[in-house]
């Protein structure tokens, strides 16, 4: 497991989970240190990856292209898992508004976000 500044990471059945902390805002220098934080955990090695947006209160659209374009560094897959209402707007609007480069998809039910990414698991 490894605390990052913004967020919490571990690996479980050959999935990165990434939990963001309370009330966090994403700007673009957040964004980068949470995609540096996160390669920095992985050690070269690719996994999908289990994202929990549900503490974010908000991010920029900066934020959000970064993270739709290199942000996907060494992600063979994304499931964006989000529980609190503002955290689903957010992500039904990056679903919507940006192009992906890996398979990427939005859940409200946990189990599902997972059940998807098991077919990425090498």
């Amino acid at each position: 497991m490894f605390e990052g500044k913004y967020g919490t990471y571990w690996i479980d059945s050959g999935i990165l989970h990434m939990v963001y902390k309370e009330n966090i805002i994403i700007d673009l220098k957040i964004a980068k240190k949470i995609t540096s934080d996160r390669l920095l955990f992985q050690k070269a090695k690719e996994y999908p990856v289990f994202c929990d947006l549900s503490a974010v209160v908000d991010s920029t659209s900066m934020a959000r292209r970064y993270f739709a374009a290199q942000g996907t560094t060494l992600m063979s897959a994304i499931a964006i898992y989000a529980g609190s209402p503002v955290a689903i707007s957010h992500a039904e609007f990056y679903m919507r508004t940006l192009m992906h480069k890996i398979p990427t998809a939005f859940f409200t039910q946990k189990y599902q976000a997972l059940k998807f990414l098991k077919d990425y698991c090498k």
